[in-house]
C-alpha cells in the first residue's frame, strides 16, 4: 500500500527549502523576524524551525519510498 500524505513530493520539497530559508535568515542574523505563510518566527524560536525541517525531510523519505517498515515476524514457541 503507498503512503498518502497530505503533502506531495514536490511541495514537501518545496516547503522544506522555505523552512530552510528561514532557518538560516534567523541563524545568521539578516533578519529578526521570518515569516512561513501566517506564522511569524524569531530567532528564539530556532527549536521549532529546526522541527519542521525534520518533519519535512521525513515527509519527503516517506514520499519517495527510501525509508523501509520493519517487517513483523511471528514465531510460535514449541515444545519438543
Amino acid at each position: 500500500m503507498a503512503y498518502t500524505g497530505a503533502y506531495t513530493l514536490e511541495e514537501a520539497r518545496e516547503y522544506l527549502t522555505l523552512w530552510k530559508d528561514c532557518e538560516r535568515a534567523l541563524a545568521t542574523g539578516q533578519a529578526k523576524a521570518y515569516r512561513v505563510g501566517s506564522r511569524e518566527f524569531t530567532a528564539f524560536d530556532l527549536d521549532e524551525v529546526a522541527a519542521q525541517i525534520a518533519r519535512f525531510q521525513k515527509e519527503i523519505e516517506k514520499l519517495s519510498g527510501a525509508v523501509r517498515t520493519t517487517r513483523v515476524v511471528r514465531i510460535v514457541p514449541r515444545d519438543l
